[in-house]
């Protein structure tokens, strides 16, 4: 479902998505929990609006992924991808020490904002090619005013979320466009903003 059109691009909400969605993910953040679970996974926990999908587009290809859960629903997520590792042991058995610190590292983040009025964001993907043709500033604003649309469709104001230290290209944009350290640990940075 389209969203918002702005300057040939447009912003949509994904209830269906296809498997390149979950792709995107895998290779563009291979430190994220859903690397280690499968695109089923990804289109049940969407379908039971859990988590949602939204896709920037440009002429039908995509330039962005954004997902997104309420704090009510984070726990929700949390306690579907515990379920899913418990009936496929092996993927623990691979993957323990990945696993464990992602769980405790999201538990901590969603525990210090647990205001209805914040939503986590879990995946920010942007296609650095798609946006070659525009300015950085250009493509920094049009990117918020999208945001700015998610944070409104969902009765919210504030963003939070937290990325590697060794991200240079997230810490780069997050600082560029004033999101506001939190807290830090030694592997992860914490961020929020407001959005209105």
């Amino acid at each position: 479902m389209i969203l918002l059109n702005k300057k040939h691009f447009s912003l949509a909400n994904i209830t269906n998505p296809p498997r390149q969605i979950y792709s995107l993910i895998v290779k563009n953040l291979p430190n994220s929990i859903f690397s280690k679970l499968d695109f089923l996974f990804l289109k049940n926990i969407v379908k039971k609006k859990i988590l949602q999908i939204y896709v920037i587009k440009k002429k039908e290809r995509f330039s962005c992924v954004i997902t997104i859960t309420t704090y009510e629903n984070y726990n929700i997520l949390r306690n579907s991808i515990i379920l899913y590792l418990l009936k496929n042991p092996i993927k623990i058995l691979l993957n323990i020490k990945f696993i464990f610190d992602v769980i405790n590292r999201d538990k901590n983040e969603v525990e210090s904002y647990n205001n209805n009025k914040y939503l986590h964001l879990l995946h920010f993907i942007i296609l650095k090619k798609q946006f070659n043709e525009i300015s950085l500033k250009a493509k920094d604003n049009l990117i918020n005013s999208f945001l700015k649309e998610i944070v409104k469709k969902n009765n919210a104001n504030h963003i939070y979320l937290c990325y590697e230290k060794n991200n240079l290209k997230a810490h780069k944009y997050y600082k560029r466009n004033k999101f506001k350290i939190y807290k830090k640990n030694k592997k992860v940075i914490f961020i929020k903003k407001r959005i209105i």
